[in-house]
């Protein structure tokens, strides 16, 4: 028999799925952006950057924002016109959300409006303070029975600490403490942000100490904090990797640091990785990636060379530049491999 939170979840999934309309459609509280603010954190609201006019969501690719009376949002769709598409940086095409007093809860779906999943999760559902605040997030699968994800975490508990820093602590069903996820073995988080609340450093801490994880995964050196930089409107600038001491680190791939570069519409069109020497990144990673992009805004071809600028295979793709092509809907139809002369590779 089904709790009556799984019973609540499942009138839920019924409603929303058997109503598949436009944002457009159902409300006039209707905002479109291209992308989403960076963030490493479910506590984090997910907002929009780089908005768009209703006319260039038509043509765009775009997170669709759909606002109730109090301004909250109750469903981000990633869309082109009326066309759900299944490649956004969410994970889903489309999030629908519902609000009681004590509770937030999110619940997925793919581009055919079908229940979606990754990681097992098909729905959130975050715990609020008496201000409406985020305190917690436990996970559900499509049958509204609480479970865990792929990295063993059951529920998350925040707290906000006098220093204004975010606390996180992740647990299993036992109620045992787990980590972020076996690559960057972390337990307690604590999170900084700045004056426009916007994420600038994830750290990890063990009895109210900045704490130094060295995990084979956390580099030579080990792992203590991550830095972030965002441009004015928040979009990730600059990554980087640091151990107690505030030396740079290198992570499990090999990276200690990159940065973005963006052009006026956010988009990243050159990406570059150096390691905890401060030298171009070498061996399992290129150093650098061009990304092009389509009037559309969807990814049409990514370059990756060396740090002289010259192609290079790409280890783990086998391929120095990738082509991407799409139907006049929005969806992925065909992907094409080049070796550094841009020769085809045929597979």
């Amino acid at each position: 028999m089904k709790s009556s939170l799984g019973f609540l979840f499942a009138l839920l999934l019924v409603a929303t799925s058997c109503n598949p309309k436009n944002a457009e459609e159902v409300g006039s509280n209707v905002k479109h952006f291209r992308h989403i603010q960076f963030s490493e954190t479910p506590y984090d609201i997910t907002k929009g950057i780089y908005p768009l006019t209703p006319e260039e969501a038509k043509i765009i690719n775009n997170y669709t924002f759909t606002y109730n009376e109090q301004g909250k949002p109750v469903s981000i769709a990633y869309m082109r016109g009326d066309k759900l598409l299944g490649y956004s940086g969410m994970g889903f095409a489309k999030v629908d959300i519902t609000f009681t007093d004590s509770t937030e809860t999110h619940v997925f779906f793919d581009k055919d409006m079908q229940a979606a999943s990754s990681d097992k999760v098909h729905a959130f559902v975050y715990k609020l303070d008496e201000k409406g605040n985020r305190v917690g997030l436990s996970f559900r699968d499509k049958e509204g029975n609480a479970i865990e994800n792929n990295n063993s975490i059951a529920y998350y508990i925040w707290k906000v600490l006098p220093d204004g820093m975010v606390q996180e602590k992740r647990y299993n069903m036992a109620n045992e403490e787990v980590v972020m996820n076996p690559n960057c073995p972390f337990y307690e988080l604590r999170f900084s942000y700045d004056e426009n609340g916007y994420c600038t450093r994830m750290a990890n801490y063990m009895a109210d100490t900045l704490y130094n994880c060295t995990a084979e995964n956390c580099g030579d050196i080990g792992v203590s904090y991550f830095a972030f930089e965002n441009n004015e409107k928040g979009a990730l600038l600059k990554f980087s990797v640091y151990n107690v001491y505030h030396q740079m680190s290198n992570l499990y791939s090999g990276w200690s640091r990159f940065e973005n570069k963006l052009d006026e519409n956010g988009y990243v069109v050159e990406s570059f990785f150096w390691d905890q020497d401060n030298e171009p990144l070498s061996g399992r990673r290129n150093p650098l990636t061009i990304t092009k992009y389509d009037e559309h805004g969807a990814v049409a071809e990514r370059q990756f060379m060396d740090k002289d600028r010259n192609l290079v295979i790409r280890p783990g793709i086998d391929a120095a530049v990738v082509r991407y092509s799409y139907d006049e809907t929005g969806m992925p139809k065909d992907t094409l491999l080049f070796d550094a002369s841009l020769a085809e590779i045929v597979k």
